[in-house]
């Protein structure tokens, strides 16, 4: 018997019972898992080891300390709670850590029976789902930015009135200019007398200057880091590579976001030379695919080289002494930010600056960002010389089905890079 869908299916049923007895049985298990992946980490290096632990304590501290629950998008800058002691969770990451539990079946269908709209985002779906059935833990309020998911205005307003908290939301105006800094930058400033009224503390700016420093020197390690490992072969997998993407937003100003992104850059700096392909990905990952894991997961012949989810928010000429204008640059500037053509050129720069051999550009169902700039993509990369692979699935839905299909076009595409790299070599 499968354990983990075993305790999926609980999860699942207890939500239904009993939403208490559910949050406790999840909270249970997320720390077993904790205790596990560090007596028994398997073949995770150790910043791949220093990152799960960071994200599974995010996220049981999310379960086991409500009163300090904070419900974020995935793009606002947490900075300024982290200086409050307060903790923030986003619908991806919350969405994920149930969809790794095997337990978001019975939320994606809960929050569809209530209306919510098949063609919204998985994430979406199973966080709605989570609240509806009183899984999800109050939180004492709300944060989100309108990037880069236009599902996000709507959920986040739809979750404040479910739960009747007060709500505070950062618009991001797609005008990439220093009028949109500063409007954004004063936004942050009123976000941070939100927190004031809503906590009775007012942000210390000390603590918020030291907590934006680290967190643009954690910025600055990963870019190091996408340097160093510039053929080399650095073999990770799926799962962590979206854990990153909390790394560098949910837990951005964290000493131990920092201290993993400088083990990143050590042992990329140490690492042997590539063995294999390397790979720039776009959009998040489907970790829980096995076939695709089986290609993937601490493999010789593949490695994904960087992940725009990752890389989009470096900016590298902020100044940390002005807290709220650098958060501001890192939204304004994102490469999610406005057009794909954005999306496109920033990749095109990651690509070089990894020598990747080719992209894959995931359309996560719901995503229409991502969808909609599919075609744009893979005619811009491959005019550049960049072979492309576009591949449909879903991170969160394991009932969107088409697993064989996804890895069997990875293998072909894999084989077609080997195939230009025999050409280009004679």
């Amino acid at each position: 018997m499968d354990i983990t869908a075993a305790f999926g299916r609980r999860v699942s049923r207890l939500a239904q019972e009993d939403p208490e007895k559910a949050r406790r049985f999840l909270l249970l298990g997320w720390r077993a898992n904790g205790i596990k992946n560090r007596l028994r980490p398997g073949k995770r290096s150790p910043s791949d080891r220093m990152l799960f632990q960071a994200v599974n304590q995010a996220m049981v501290r999310c379960l086991a300390r409500p009163e300090k629950n904070v419900m974020v998008s995935l793009f606002t800058p947490c900075e300024p709670l982290l200086t409050q002691g307060l903790l923030p969770y986003s619908c991806e990451a919350f969405s994920s850590y149930l969809s790794g539990s095997m337990a978001e079946e019975g939320f994606l269908r809960h929050a569809e029976e209530t209306g919510i709209p098949s063609s919204l985002c998985s994430y979406h779906k199973i966080f709605i789902g989570a609240a509806q059935t009183d899984l999800m833990p109050r939180p004492r309020f709300i944060l989100n930015t309108s990037l880069a998911c236009d599902a996000n205005t709507l959920t986040f307003r739809y979750l404040a009135e479910h739960y009747g908290v007060p709500h505070f939301s950062i618009d991001v105006p797609y005008e990439q200019s220093p009028q949109s800094v500063d409007y954004v930058a004063g936004q942050l400033r009123e976000m941070s007398g939100f927190l004031a009224q809503q906590t009775g503390v007012p942000v210390n700016q000390a603590k918020l200057i030291e907590t934006v420093s680290r967190g643009q020197r954690t910025l600055q390690h990963y870019q190091d880091f996408l340097s160093a490992r510039a053929g080399k072969a650095l073999l990770s997998d799926l799962t962590s590579e979206l854990y990153r993407t909390a790394a560098f937003h949910l837990l951005l100003g964290s000493p131990e976001s920092e201290a993993m992104a400088r083990q990143m850059k050590a042992e990329a700096q140490a690492a042997p030379p590539a063995r294999g392909h390397q790979l720039l990905w776009l959009h998040t990952t489907p970790y829980w695919v096995p076939p695709l894991r089986a290609i993937f997961d601490h493999a010789q012949g593949v490695q994904i080289a960087a992940s725009d989810m990752s890389y989009e928010g470096f900016v590298p000429d902020a100044d940390p002494e002005k807290p709220y204008e650098t958060m501001a640059k890192r939204l304004v500037y994102s490469s999610f930010n406005g057009p794909a053509q954005r999306r496109i050129q920033r990749a095109l720069e990651v690509a070089e600056q990894v020598q990747a051999d080719g992209a894959v550009w995931f359309c996560h169902w719901g995503c229409k960002h991502t969808l909609g700039g599919a075609q744009l993509a893979k005619a811009a990369f491959e005019e550049k010389g960049l072979p492309t692979l576009l591949l449909d699935g879903d991170s969160c839905d394991r009932g969107f089905g088409g697993e064989g299909q996804a890895a069997t076009r990875m293998e072909a595409f894999l084989e077609l890079l080997s195939t230009h790299r025999e050409g280009s070599a004679s």
